[in-house]
């Protein structure tokens, strides 16, 4: 028999009950609002309720064994329990009289996870004729940790130990940061380029990769699941003399280093061919939830050994054949003649510091495409000759 988890732990229902933890966009929602239904949302959002219409969040309450997203079934055939209907309706407030789905008059109304569930109750936003004041719009991570959260589906709460979670605050804390760089590091910024570094509220959270509204990609990204991580750990075509910024998306692809001309061929490893959803595959690894073992939701971004473990059987490290270590040399070796050049403005200087900083900058030391970044290291030290 399926299981879907439906003790929902407490944390969960203990985070729906306090909507809005995050600070807000516009909002923060008006006083003594009530819930209206997503139906009432429909008259002027047509298209974005059509569209949330088909995603997961629409379904959370299907009533359908043959249905791979059931609920009721499961639900009713352990007893109904009321610990997990605050993750699967709208709404669910005890401590206030709202017409929230809590409330037995209102339960039918109110089942899955509607507009009202990620933007709080609506009446006084449509009596105000859509007075944007008057509901709540947050990028903030703790709208979806509402309900994903806890031991079946911990994607909240893996976040919060994410480097995305600290973009914001590393950006803000480098003395060279513009504002260019939210782009990359703020969800309030990607969704509204008025922002600055001065108003930015939130690091990267779930609305940078995910449409709440719905996608055509899975998991409602923004795009493919590959594309989606390149959108951000890329050079933005960075050349010599700049400095290539997190270029994990061409060192997988094996492109944008400096080529000596003198050098090469310059070939990739196999993880730039035989692994489908490649960034996906090894720094979002994924197991379910079993009884008295938490299930592991991937979005911490920390790779996982076990997903290299069915192409590399028995590997306990990323040191797989020494990979890191002679990337590690590599680099080691040629910063020491770097750090000998007097002339910073020489061309072969130039280029080779590219080069290091290039590999370096990718952070895997050789995991993510260990021919290509060796190939470039080697190149350098043989073609760079520090000049006193």
């Amino acid at each position: 028999m399926k299981t879907y988890g439906l003790a929902i732990v407490a944390a969960a229902a203990a985070l729906v009950v306090c909507f809005g933890c995050g600070e807000t966009t516009t909002g923060p929602g008006a006083v003594n609002a009530f819930y209206v239904g997503s139906q009432a949302c429909r008259e002027c959002h047509a298209t974005v309720y059509d569209s949330v219409a088909k995603t997961r969040h629409a379904l959370t309450f299907t009533d359908d064994p043959n249905n791979p997203n059931d609920f009721y079934s499961v639900w009713h055939s352990e007893g109904e329990p009321e610990s997990c209907l605050p993750c699967h309706t709208t709404g669910w407030d005890t401590t206030n009289e709202n017409h929230g789905a809590d409330e037995p008059a209102y339960r039918k109304r109110m089942m899955t996870i509607q507009c009202e569930a990620c933007h709080g109750p609506a009446s006084e936003h449509i009596k105000g004729g859509g007075d944007p004041s008057k509901i709540t719009l947050s990028y903030a991570a703790e709208v979806c940790g509402q309900c994903h959260v806890g031991d079946h589906h911990p994607t909240y709460t893996e976040w919060t130990q994410s480097k995305h979670a600290q973009a914001l605050k590393d950006l803000k804390d480098n003395s060279h940061a513009e504002d260019t760089c939210l782009e990359c590091h703020s969800a309030d910024y990607f969704w509204d380029r008025t922002v600055t570094l001065e108003t930015a509220q939130y690091p990267i959270t779930c609305a940078m990769c995910h449409f709440a509204h719905g996608s055509n990609f899975a998991h409602q990204l923004r795009e493919n699941g590959e594309e989606v991580c390149g959108l951000c750990h890329t050079t933005e075509n960075s050349q010599p003399p700049t400095s290539p910024h997190h270029p994990q998306d061409e060192m997988l692809t094996g492109i944008a280093g400096y080529e000596w001309p003198q050098g090469g061929p310059y070939f990739n490893d196999a993880h730039t061919y035989v692994i489908d959803e490649r960034c996906i595959k090894c720094h979002m690894y994924t197991e379910p939830y079993e009884e008295n073992k938490p299930a592991v939701s991937g979005h911490t971004w920390q790779p996982r050994i076990e997903a290299c473990q069915p192409c590399h059987p028995g590997a306990q490290n990323f040191n797989i054949g020494g990979a890191q270590t002679n990337i590690t040399t590599l680099l080691t070796s040629l910063k020491g003649e770097l750090d000998q050049q007097q002339n910073k403005s020489d061309p072969d200087y130039i280029d080779a510091k590219y080069d290091y900083d290039f590999v370096n900058g990718d952070k895997s030391k050789g995991v993510h495409n260990h021919k290509y970044a060796e190939q470039l290291l080697e190149d350098s030290i043989e073609f760079f000759t520090p000049s006193k």
